[in-house]
């Protein structure tokens, strides 16, 4: 043996030796309440955090280093809460694998761990002061040249990992995402680069934000590729049972093989197959699957293939049955070149209202960066007793997989509908259309019946609350050609109790779901009980809130100017509102459905109310409204014709009550009021009426909420009632009569206080002989003067009495 090779292994004999005592050294002298010390220490003075090991630790060192610990807390930085805890792990790894550049790990246990994630709107997390910067070059300092031989990634190997009870507290403002995972059971095999090993999980999901409940379990063969970063699933077979955002009841199956290759940007799925039921609003799920035989797609050398793609959707739909097929044969876009199959496809709904569509295409043409769909073509019919559908659809369709979008081109639509709940209804469309995950936008013109409409727009999709920004122009809207006829509503008791319709929830939630601009124009629009002419409509959502900033429109044989307020947030309702020259006969129909009152002029209203039904709504209404109106009547009695009963009346000193008649009216020539609304009630104090017979004021409060009256009106006689019948109202010129309005407001009691007037028409006889003694006129009584003319009368005869008694 060489000296040189002799002296070699004496000197590695005697480093063995070092090697071997020092590990033995340190096992035996290592002293774990020490080395607990200066770890709790260290994270006190470098992070300001506070650890607690309340478990023993145990470390050996040769031939492996081998750690346990337990019962050990971290709190949050500066702060006693808990950050993170563990209950158990355990830890081995190779100790000669390292001097060669490995890592050998021969297990990694670990159970009962615990941590809180968090991060604020601003990103900032609870982790940063634990994990060094993304990049830890000094600001101003060159990069590091790139070495001549660049480092090798350490090899990995890992004999097997089990993981049981780790949960994380999740709370991500940044992103929306808040709630708690726990990864129940987690175990593998061999870890090691390009070695399959077996996975098994169990994943428990507990989310608020966004709401997704339900727990994920499944295995499959995972071979890493520690040198590209890829990764291959293979025998996969993964399921879901839970509810997520939009669906409930969820139970879904994954299987088959997925490689992902990260170096290329590729993706490829083999025997892929999705099984799926779930409940989605009025639509559920049963056994509905995806399958495909090969599906690969790789960005960078712009490829995407789909081979034998089966959808089948089975289920029901508001009860009825539903199903779904789609069958594509092939697709096969690289770069330029593409080879493919046309696709075809039917959907049928059964039930009462059959429907039933078929669907086909041409071959696709194209590219990577634009593969074209020509002449698809989708045929929908519905045939029954209740309705019958007919609809065609034609375009070019336009996918492009780069910027994960589609476009419709060419669209040319068409349906006729018969249905005895609407009027008949045809619809042709025409123009483009494009969307993404990101973004859409339109611009279609067609013809409504016999009204032709154009509408463009564009939504932006990417936002957390989608923003769309639309407008739209018709000839005429008739918009109850598209909806359901009304139910028919209830009318408040004859007690004025509170109709059923008043339990009716108003629900403003759906404001939420979406911000934007949206702009109507219309010639003409009929919706429900109104009609509407030369229509303008601007408004805006944010956040929630609807502001109306202009609803204009000649309606009611007059003109509306309104701007409006819904906030989906307190569930109020604000309207601010001017109609002119408008038929309030027309008016209170339309908006209140009553038959109260008649005449033309202008109504102003400034209303605000909240609730969470229209009951509640009323019951809460608050602000002000007036109007002036001429050349019209109150509904429900003839005031005229009641007086000229006056003599019979005041004969017997009875008051009179009369429910009100809808054959009846009171006319007038001019009439103003004015209302204060605070919780629903509506109060009163400036009545102004004008007839040819009399003048009326009054006070009193209309109950919105109970939908009751209750209202004095008084009545003066007027010198102008000579010509009719004033014979009959003479005795009642100059007196004030009092007339009761009291009751529901579709069954109003109208009462004349006639003991009140006939006190006073004793009052006005004994002053008539009065006068007739004094020597006065009639005329000189009726004079504006006639009581400053009274008295100096008087006065005079008194005087000559005097005189003629001293003589």
């Amino acid at each position: 043996m060489p000296v040189w090779l002799r002296r070699v292994l004496y000197v590695v004999a005697a480093l063995a030796v070092v090697v071997v005592a020092l590990g033995t050294w340190l096992v035996l002298t290592f002293n774990p309440d020490q080395y607990k010390g200066l770890a709790i220490d260290w994270m006190k003075t470098n992070r300001d955090r506070t650890l607690a090991i309340d478990g023993p630790i145990k470390l050996s060192v040769f031939p492996r280093l081998e750690l346990r610990l337990s019962r050990i807390t971290l709190s949050e930085a500066g702060k006693p809460d808990e950050f993170a805890a563990l209950d158990e792990a355990d830890l081995a790894v190779e100790v000669i694998p390292l001097l060669r550049g490995r890592v050998e790990i021969g297990r990694v246990h670990a159970k009962g761990v615990r941590v809180a994630l968090l991060r604020d709107a601003k990103g900032k997390r609870n982790t940063d002061d634990l994990t060094p910067p993304p990049d830890s070059t000094a600001p101003g300092a060159a990069a590091p040249a790139p070495s001549a031989q660049a480092a090798q990634p350490i090899a990995l190997d890992v004999s097997s990992i089990r993981l049981a009870d780790v949960r994380a507290r999740i709370k991500d403002d940044a992103a929306g995402i808040d709630g708690e995972v726990l990864l129940k059971e987690f175990s593998t095999g061999r870890i090691a680069n390009r070695v399959a090993t077996p996975v098994k999980m169990v994943v428990q999901v507990g989310l608020k934000s966004p709401a997704l409940k339900g727990e994920l379990r499944g295995s499959c063969d995972v071979t890493p590729d520690m040198q590209t970063g890829s990764v291959t699933f293979a025998d996969m077979d993964l399921n879901f049972k839970g509810d997520a955002p939009g669906a409930s009841s969820i139970d879904a199956s994954v299987k088959g093989d997925v490689s992902f290759d990260a170096a290329k940007g590729s993706l490829d799925a083999k025997a892929l197959a999705l099984r799926v039921s779930a409940n989605a609003g009025a639509i559920k799920l049963a056994d509905s699957t995806l399958e495909i035989a090969r599906f690969t797609h790789n960005r960078n050398a712009k490829r995407i293939a789909v081979n034998q793609l089966k959808l089948r959707v089975a289920g029901t739909q508001g009860g009825r049955p539903l199903a779904l097929a789609l069958d594509w044969p092939e697709l096969d876009v690289s770069g330029e070149t593409l080879k493919g199959s046309p696709f075809s496809g039917n959907l049928t709904l059964a039930g009462d209202v059959p429907l039933e569509a078929k669907f086909t295409s041409g071959a696709p043409a194209g590219g990577f960066e634009a593969v074209r769909i020509p002449s698809f073509e989708a045929r929908i019919n519905s045939v029954s007793a209740a309705r019958k559908l007919d609809a065609t659809l034609r375009a070019d369709l336009v996918l492009q997989p780069e910027k994960q979008a589609v476009a419709v081109d060419k669209l040319s639509a068409n349906l006729k509908l018969e249905d005895p709940a609407l009027k008949p209804l045809t619809l042709a469309l025409q123009g483009q259309a494009d969307a993404s995950a990101h973004s859409a936008r339109w611009n279609l013109t067609g013809q409504l019946n016999s009204s032709t409409f154009r509408t463009e727009g564009a939504a932006n999709l990417a936002a957390t609350t989608p923003n769309i920004k639309a407008s739209a122009r018709f000839e005429a809207l008739d918009l109850n050609s598209v909806l359901p006829a009304p139910p028919a509503a209830a009318s408040a008791t004859s007690s004025g109790a509170p109709s059923s319709q008043d339990d009716t929830p108003v629900d403003l939630s759906t404001l939420r779901g979406v911000n934007g601009s949206f702009s109507l124009r219309a010639g003409s629009v009929a919706l429900r009980q109104y009609r509407l002419a030369d229509v303008v409509f601007d408004a805006t959502l944010d956040t929630g809130i609807l502001r109306v900033n202009a609803l204009q429109a000649k309606t009611w044989s007059g003109a509306l100017d309104a701007t409006a307020i819904a906030d989906a947030r307190a569930s109020r309702i604000a309207v601010k509102a001017t109609a002119n020259g408008v038929d309030v006969n027309a008016l209170l129909k339309d908006v209140a459905q009553k038959d109260l009152l008649e005449g033309k002029g202008r109504v102003i209203a400034d209303i605000d109310t909240a609730g969470r039904s229209v009951g509640e709504m009323k019951s809460r209404l608050r602000g002000s409204a007036s109007l002036q109106l001429r050349d019209g009547a109150l509904k429900g009695l003839n005031l005229a014709k009641s007086l000229r009963q006056a003599k019979a009346a005041l004969s017997t000193s009875k008051d009179t009550s009369q429910r009100a008649s809808q054959t009846e009216k009171t006319d007038f020539s001019e009439m103003s009021a004015s209302f204060q609304i605070e919780g629903g009630v509506a109060r009163s104090h400036d009545l102004d009426l004008k007839s040819p017979y009399f003048r009326m004021g009054g006070e009193g409060s209309v109950d919105v909420g109970k939908s009751r009256l209750d209202y004095t009106a008084r009545a003066t006689v007027t010198d102008t009632s000579k010509g009719q019948d004033g014979s009959d109202l003479a005795a009642l010129r100059g007196l004030t009569i009092p007339v009761k309005l009291s009751g529901p407001l579709d069954a109003v009691d109208w009462s004349i206080q006639w003991s009140a007037v006939a006190a006073g028409a004793l009052k006005n006889q004994a002053a008539a002989k009065l006068k007739e003694k004094l020597g006065m006129s009639g005329s000189a009584a009726s004079a504006p003067v006639a009581k400053e003319q009274l008295k100096e009368k008087a006065q005079d005869k008194l005087k000559e009495k005097l005189k003629g008694l001293f003589k």
